[in-house]
């Protein structure tokens, strides 16, 4: 039994994924030299871990989600492509076993 394909429920975790993956990335890229600040609740002590977050967590996530859902599109479309000439290479083949030459 074919698996069922259904491709815009798959570019939907391509572009969750693209969200995310930036939004870590803002997290980890912050904790640079203090990760046990990273801990603290609220922006106390003396690193300003959350200051850092605020700052660089636009810059991150926008090129981030640009970077990663375009290249996570383009994947998908090659993978898209591929699966639908793979299908009409197999409906062709079986025709002309059949054949049924077209």
């Amino acid at each position: 039994m074919a698996v069922p394909f259904r491709p815009l429920r798959e570019l939907a975790f391509v572009l969750a994924a693209a969200v995310v993956i930036p939004m870590l990335a803002t997290l980890a890229f912050s904790a640079i030299g203090h990760p046990e600040c990273a801990s603290i609740p609220q922006d106390v002590g003396p690193c300003g871990y959350w200051a850092r977050v605020a700052y660089y967590g636009p810059f991150i996530t926008m090129w981030g989600v640009i970077f990663c859902g375009g290249f996570g599109a383009t994947l998908w479309l090659i993978a898209v492509a591929a699966r639908g000439v793979f299908l009409v290479a197999r409906r062709r083949r079986e025709r002309i076993r059949a054949g049924q030459h077209a």
